[in-house]
């Protein structure tokens, strides 16, 4: 990401950056009012190729700061500005508006609802329970056409998978038994389709008492997991038995990671719009899991969310072979969790 522009923040007091590209498509300067809770790294990788400048102006700027030491400077570089904004939480999109034209500078206005889901490429999640989408529907889940087809490439590449990786079945059973004794499969409680409970069946990566203090989130370098633990969860042979659980119709090949009940209740009380996620049945991979980094707790689950929503409101067979190919690739490449 450092290769491609470079980052300063602008204000100490304001906490407001300014990212510019070496390698811009357009000749426009993105300004994002009320970034502070959607945007994310990989987000920000994308919109440096497209924009002259980025400038992410926080909730706490005040409108003085924001019209005289962010946006006037701007104006003596740029004459074309894109704003981004929340028109129900930030009404400054006026200010700054008759300030543009004002100064016969080209502006265009975005919704932050619009510009995550058309450039971004998510569904926008508020950061608190009192703010809405007003674009997302109270449920979400697939027809019954998507339904079929689905359940047409779950049956389909589950068997190809199964057949061809029963040799990684049969030497990964021999490799946990030697460097942890204990069982070779690990079942844990997690949700599927309309928060039904069933058990998720994967390798064990981990020591047998694993969770002998309670339940927790997996680490990138986690030392419960022990050697051929790890490269088993680097390239993902550790979610195969998940095949036995897609057979069973609990899980698809492609949606919502599986949450475990324990964490959803948490997630559920603090992120908004997290129970649609349990309209559709979960999958072994998905949308946000190629699209995020590996990453636990109520900041990553959010991000997660906004990924998995889109997928749930915009899916398209194109989106589920993007998926399955990212996928592969992960693996291929071990570049898992």
């Amino acid at each position: 990401m450092n290769k491609t522009f470079s980052y300063h923040v602008a204000s100490t007091k304001s906490y407001a950056h300014r990212l510019k590209s070496k390698t811009a498509t357009s000749d426009e300067v993105l300004i994002i009012t009320s970034y502070d809770y959607f945007l994310e790294k990989k987000g920000l990788a994308l919109l440096i190729n497209r924009y002259k400048e980025i400038v992410l102006v926080p909730r706490s700027v005040d409108d003085d700061y924001l019209l005289n030491k962010t946006i006037r400077p701007l104006l003596e570089q740029y004459s074309k500005i894109h704003l981004v904004t929340n028109p129900q939480y930030d009404s400054r999109y006026h200010v700054i508006y008759e300030l543009v034209v004002r100064n016969n500078k080209s502006i265009r206005i975005t919704t932050v609802y619009d510009f995550c889901e058309k450039i971004l490429k998510k569904v926008y999640v508020p950061d608190g329970l009192d703010e809405e989408n007003p674009f997302l529907p109270s449920q979400l889940y697939f027809n019954q056409k998507v339904r079929f087809t689905k359940e047409c490439i779950d049956t389909v590449i589950s068997f190809l998978l199964l057949f061809f990786s029963l040799p990684l079945w049969a030497i990964s059973a021999l490799r946990i038994r030697q460097e942890s004794p204990g069982p070779v499969f690990y079942q844990q409680e997690r949700l599927g389709l309309h928060k039904s409970v069933f058990a998720c069946i994967k390798f064990r990566s981990m020591v047998p008492d694993a969770e002998a203090n309670g339940a927790m989130f997996s680490k990138k370098k986690d030392n419960r997991v022990f050697k051929y633990g790890a490269l088993m969860r680097l390239t993902r042979i550790d979610e195969l038995p998940q095949l036995l659980n897609i057979f069973r119709g609990e899980i698809s090949l492609i949606g919502p990671r599986p949450e475990r009940p324990v964490f959803t209740e948490t997630f559920e009380e603090e992120i908004p719009y997290y129970n649609l996620r349990h309209g559709v049945k979960p999958g072994i991979t998905g949308y946000a899991q190629v699209m995020y980094p590996y990453g636990a707790g109520v900041y990553d689950a959010r991000h997660k969310l906004m990924y998995d929503l889109y997928y749930i409101k915009n899916w398209s067979l194109r989106l589920e072979m993007k998926i399955i190919i990212h996928t592969a690739i992960v693996v291929f490449t071990r570049k898992g969790r």
